[in-house]
């Protein structure tokens, strides 16, 4: 895991600014930036595991843990709530077999919510 980390590094120059690109690389690559991910890209950046977790953690986009090849993001705002997204939610959840915030067994779909937790 390490090896393929640093690679995807060495492709954005071992530029820190390129930090989101190199978070990008490491999702789709692993399926989630793990902490191991973390402690990695700081290292080979020369920045904080903070920030790298910062980045991580502000956008939906970037999991710690393994999401689904589809990961579907509901926004669950006041404004989305009052307008049925609970019924919608229900649906995904029938139709996969799953809660929000879990993986389908075959690791296929995965629901996450965005915006803000309910």
């Amino acid at each position: 895991m390490k090896e393929k980390i640093i690679s995807i590094i060495e492709a954005y120059g071992k530029d820190a600014s390129r930090l989101m690109d190199i978070l990008s690389g490491v999702q789709s690559e692993f399926g989630c930036v793990s902490d191991e991910a973390v402690v990695v890209i700081a290292e080979q950046l020369h920045i904080s595991e903070v920030d790298v977790i910062q980045t991580r953690s502000f956008y939906h986009f970037f999991t710690s843990k393994p999401v689904g090849k589809y990961a579907v993001y509901l926004n669950n705002s006041v404004v989305s709530c009052m307008m049925g997204m609970a019924d919608v939610a229900d649906e995904f959840e029938k139709q996969l077999g799953v809660k929000f915030g879990e993986r389908t067994a075959d690791d296929l779909a995965s629901l996450h919510y965005t915006a803000v937790s309910v």
